[in-house]
């Protein structure tokens, strides 16, 4: 009874020194505790502004040289200018959701937006010239989006969606 007792206590006292119910053992040091709180705390914001950077690097791409990016428009000749002028519309409303998601305004709505824009542009890539690694890319970008929009971020923002 008395083993029974002690050993009660212990298992009392370990679970106590922890935080999670975890073993003590199992705990990490404090110092890599905060970082690792530190990058989960700021991982939303990043994931946020990195994806308005890429969107923003592409956007204003299309802008500058439009005719460089004409052959990615379906069924519309390369040489035409409505392929050249849907161009210039996708790299503005890809630049304006770049710049909305960096600097924080209305970062789910512009999220969304990102993910139907994204979506329409694998599904044009895909049937056009098959799954390679630019959908492949995309896929992944579109994927970041989806968690931007889902996230609850509340850092660095100028506007809330």
């Amino acid at each position: 009874m008395a083993r029974r007792n002690r050993q009660s206590r212990a298992a009392a006292r370990a679970l106590s020194a922890t935080t999670s119910g975890a073993p003590a053992a199992i705990i990490s040091h404090p110092q890599e505790g905060g970082a690792i709180a530190a990058a989960q705390s700021w991982a939303p914001t990043a994931a946020r502004v990195s994806l308005g950077l890429v969107l923003l690097w592409f956007g204003v791409h299309e802008l500058v040289q439009p005719s460089l990016w004409t052959g990615y428009v379906p069924l519309i000749s390369q040489t035409s200018h409505l392929a050249v002028g849907l161009v210039l519309v996708h790299g503005w409303v890809l630049t304006l959701l770049g710049v909305a998601l960096a600097l924080g305004v209305m970062p789910r709505l512009a999220a969304a937006v990102s993910v139907l824009l994204l979506f329409e542009i694998i599904l044009s890539l895909t049937i056009t010239a098959g799954f390679s690694d630019i959908v492949a890319r995309d896929v992944g970008v579109m994927g970041l989006a989806l968690a931007v929009f889902a996230s609850r971020d509340r850092r660095l923002l100028l506007g809330a969606a």
